[in-house]
């Protein structure tokens, strides 16, 4: 039985470089071989895609962009409107900086690209609750599955889907763009669920989509993939909640070095 553990290993870690060297294999090749591979396996062999051992390794990552956020869901929970007084779309151009770790937290600071307006703005899900502050004025999210979510999208997932710390359950192939895609179900419970939409030329991800008792809750769209470090990571990234654009952000940098407190992650608006 150790010998069939063995070779399973070897036969997911070729598989796994054969990812990475996409372009020393003809396409039909390459997807002829990851046809049979299992929810667990091909989170693998995307793992190896987009980092190998060093996104296994990934404690924190910091992400630097900036772009357009819609902020009528802020306004709308930091005003205590409800959402009554605010219709259509609005759209503000912003800076962001996105604080992910390992233990499935993440923080957006959102800084205007003009001049200062009230006070800080942003988003926290603590690793219990979400919330932030709207210009100043705190806020709690009460729908808590949208903000668990949401932060479910981060490094962390993956790592633990491709551990087997998480069930990986394979999906129905998906077209997506025009390019076929294999489609994984990472459960965390029978209420909450992230799928991944994994190219089957790059085995880079294409899509993230978070469900709450399968209902489509967050989606994360990547692309623009680049190299940072030895890592493959997306520069472009447009978020959608309940099918309404929240985000279409472009990333100027990442940091996979800095150590986040973990005094970021709380309810205040300092470290």
């Amino acid at each position: 039985m150790f010998r069939r553990l063995i070779s399973r290993k070897m036969v997911i870690l070729m598989t796994a470089f054969a990812a990475v060297a996409a372009l020393a294999l003809p396409a039909a090749t390459r997807t002829s071989r990851a046809d049979d591979l299992s929810g667990i396996e091909l989170m693998q062999v995307t793992r190896v895609a987009q980092g190998a051992a060093e996104y296994e390794g990934l404690q924190y990552l910091t992400a630097r962009s900036q772009g357009f956020v819609n902020v009528a869901p802020f306004a709308a929970v930091g005003l205590g409107t409800g959402g009554a007084a605010l219709t259509g779309q609005v759209e503000v151009r912003v800076n962001i900086t996105d604080y992910q770790d390992r233990e499935i937290r993440r923080r957006l600071d959102i800084s205007p690209a003009g001049p200062a307006m009230g006070g800080p703005t942003f988003l926290v899900f603590t690793g219990t609750e979400g919330g932030g502050m709207f210009l100043g004025n705190p806020f709690r999210v009460t729908e808590s599955y949208t903000s668990r979510h949401w932060a479910m999208m981060g490094f962390a997932t993956l790592n633990r889907a491709a551990d087997g710390t998480l069930r990986a359950l394979r999906q129905r192939d998906d077209m997506l763009n025009g390019q076929s895609h294999y489609v994984v179900e990472v459960v965390f419970n029978p209420t909450d669920t992230i799928r991944y939409w994994i190219n089957k030329r790059t085995f880079l991800i294409s899509r993230v989509a978070s469900r709450y008792n399968s209902r489509e809750i967050v989606v994360e769209n990547r692309s623009d993939y680049r190299k940072v470090s030895c890592l493959m990571l997306p520069f472009r990234v447009v978020t959608t909640l309940t099918g309404q654009r929240m985000a279409d952000l472009t990333i100027d940098s990442y940091d996979i070095q800095t150590v986040v407190p973990s005094a970021r992650f709380t309810m205040t608006a300092g470290e």
